[in-house]
């Protein structure tokens, strides 16, 4: 009798469903207002990168060498794209479930749609946000991290500088071509700069009097410089070894805050004369649509296709007499515009 090939592991899509769905009930994550997801159908995928740098954007011809003479040919500008290449990254884990195990519970839930949806779903999500998180605080993806004006410190609360910080890193971005739209910080660093005197003041200012610095008072109060979302980071994940005590991590850390254009999908009525799929803003979490068992492509591709670029399979461990829950993802954060984004270096202690 021929042994069992894991090669035909059997996909489960209700699984896949229950990963997705109880991706949401994990708090405190911001990764998805980040970077928006960007599905390809290949593993490795060629693209346009339509960025300020070597293109007509923000052009002017106000000056002398502009104006036309009759006759004369007119003077030209180059329109130009860059191009990026793109490769996802396959991941995955296994969970080993006893049938004994599903046996003693089998009148009372379903085992393997429990470690799917509970610990799937919390594998794929926390492993989404850190993914975003080390791509947008990173300073080889944004090389232009800038230092507080004050150190985010407990003992300099009082002079903290966030407010002027961030419009200053806007001005920056403005300087650049981009617009930003979004800050993005952690949760300690928020629970300092909304306890900073300045903060405060300015939150409340003349026409707010007795305002608390909360993420929706400090969004409004810097939303006429373009900003439309305050994210706090308050993730943590098990950096613990399997099976020895939990310690918790932080997934955003407290060394930078973010100033930047999230990066989005628009829809293509949104992106005149271009047929293929845009992104705007910072950049997109890429996955592969077509990532199915073994990592080939299946030939009914409708049938492998599911939502967020989380795949599950399953399949017997003879020798151990166990059900086999194998997660797969091939997220890869790519930050494909750095002029839509700023750091902030914090100096946190």
């Amino acid at each position: 009798m021929p042994a069992y090939s894991t090669a035909s592991a059997l996909p489960v899509e209700e699984l896949s469903v229950a990963i997705v769905e109880g991706e949401g009930a994990v708090t405190g994550l911001i990764g998805d207002k980040c970077l928006g997801d960007l599905p390809i159908t290949w593993r490795n995928a060629h693209m346009v990168k339509a960025t300020l740098g070597g293109s007509i954007g923000l052009r002017q011809i106000a000056a002398d060498k502009w104006i036309h003479a009759p006759g004369a040919n007119f003077e030209r500008i180059v329109g130009t794209f860059g191009e990026a290449d793109i490769t996802v990254t396959p991941r995955g884990v296994e969970i080993k479930v006893p049938n004994e195990l599903i046996l003693d519970y089998r009148k009372r839930f379903d085992v393997l749609a429990f470690f799917s949806a509970r610990f799937g779903s919390q594998i794929s999500a926390l492993t989404k946000e850190k993914l975003k998180a080390d791509a947008i605080f990173n300073t080889t993806n944004l090389g232009n991290a800038v230092n507080s004006t004050v150190a985010y410190t407990a003992a300099l609360s009082s002079t903290c500088s966030f407010i002027s910080d961030v419009i200053t890193a806007i001005r920056t971005r403005r300087a650049a071509g981009e617009q930003p739209d979004t800050v993005a910080m952690s949760g300690p660093v928020y629970e300092r700069i909304r306890q900073s005197a300045p903060v405060q003041a300015y939150v409340a200012g003349t026409l707010r009097p007795g305002s608390e610095a909360t993420v929706s008072t400090i969004q409004q109060a810097l939303a006429e410089y373009g900003i439309k979302q305050v994210l706090v980071g308050n993730g943590y994940y098990n950096s613990a070894a399997d099976g020895a005590t939990a310690s918790l991590t932080q997934i955003w850390s407290n060394t930078y805050v973010a100033v930047f254009k999230a990066g989005m999908q628009p829809v293509a009525s949104e992106t005149p004369g271009v047929g293929v799929p845009t992104v705007s803003g910072l950049g997109a979490n890429v996955f592969w649509e077509g990532y199915s068992p073994g990592g080939v492509p299946s030939a009914d591709k409708d049938a492998m296709q599911f939502e967020g670029g989380n795949y599950v399979e399953t399949y017997p461990d003879l020798p151990s007499d166990s059900q086999i829950i194998r997660i797969k993802m091939s997220d890869k954060p790519y930050v494909l515009n750095a002029n839509c984004g700023g750091l902030i270096a914090t100096q946190y202690s």
